[in-house]
């Protein structure tokens, strides 16, 4: 079964919907929240949900559009969450403007790669945004590295999403230059590969998505990869399928999901656990 995680601009807090064929989504809870963000938090944007070492499930998310931390809480079952805590993973970096939606990947040897987005401002003008993808490690979602820079390509760039691709490492980032206009000639999804967990991410994409997309998030099913992203200007999502991570084609088939669905992720998880969702939730 297929989690899907994603915030409502009507309510920016997690909320779930379910599926069994990766398109089709239903909503948890009536497209009710599952948990706010709560008194530890601003907001909780860009939900982002992963099953650790332990079997438990890590939420992460953006816990402010100005600040230096994101948000972390956990759960044994997807149905009671821990309070939700902020992580400082900037806070040594003067001049941060933004931590936007984090996210989280394992790498081979075990060990978790939280990554994000954010501007250092320098002598960047008020209000503006020049995002690289940031990263720290941990091994148990308790103590966390050094903060460092992860991705740099030399232009704006956000919603990295990272996933294990056979001996390598697929990224999916949007590239955030241009305007958010129809007929721009930026602002939707490339990919880049890399050998380690840490990079350095090579071969960057021509544009693999149509435009004004974001909040990649990517998954296996029959064989094939899929994409999902955000027409955030439209109001929708669409999906993309790949053989190889690389070549792209926009899928035939539609996504339906909830109303109003912002920046989501996709889990597989037991069916045994999303029943256990259905039956608390109705």
């Amino acid at each position: 079964m297929y989690l899907f995680s994603y915030f409502r601009t009507e309510s920016e807090a997690l909320h779930l919907a379910l599926s069994e064929d990766g398109f089709a989504f239903d909503a948890v809870n009536g497209n009710r929240a599952i948990l706010e963000a709560g008194p530890n938090a601003r907001t909780m944007r860009d939900p982002f949900i992963i099953q650790g070492s332990d079997g438990r499930y890590h939420l992460l998310a953006t816990d402010d559009w100005n600040g230096v931390s994101i948000l972390h809480a956990v759960s044994e079952d997807l149905i009671a969450w821990s309070e939700p805590q902020t992580i400082p993973v900037m806070e040594k970096y003067l001049g941060t403007r933004n931590c936007w939606a984090p996210e989280a990947f394992r790498g081979r040897d075990g060990r978790f790669w939280l990554i994000w987005s954010s501007t250092i401002g320098g002598d960047l003008p008020e209000g503006t945004r020049d995002h690289r993808i940031w990263s720290c490690v941990t091994e148990d979602f308790v103590t966390f590295s050094e903060s460092k820079l992860f991705f740099d390509p030399g232009y704006n760039v956000i919603d990295a999403t990272v996933v294990p691709h056979g001996d390598a490492y697929l990224m999916a980032f949007k590239d955030e230059r241009g305007e958010n206009r129809v007929g721009t000639d930026y602002k939707a999804i490339r990919t880049a590969m890399a050998l380690k967990p840490d990079g350095p991410f090579e071969s960057i994409s021509d544009l693999a998505t149509p435009g004004l997309v974001e909040g990649p998030t990517i998954f296996r099913k029959d064989g094939l990869w899929v994409m999902l992203y955000d027409h955030f200007m439209d109001h929708h999502y669409g999906a993309s399928l790949s053989e190889d991570g690389r070549s792209w084609q926009v899928s035939e088939v539609e996504v339906s999901l909830p109303e109003g669905p912002r920046h989501g992720s996709v889990l597989e998880i037991e069916d045994q656990v999303a029943f256990g969702l259905k039956d608390h939730f109705g």
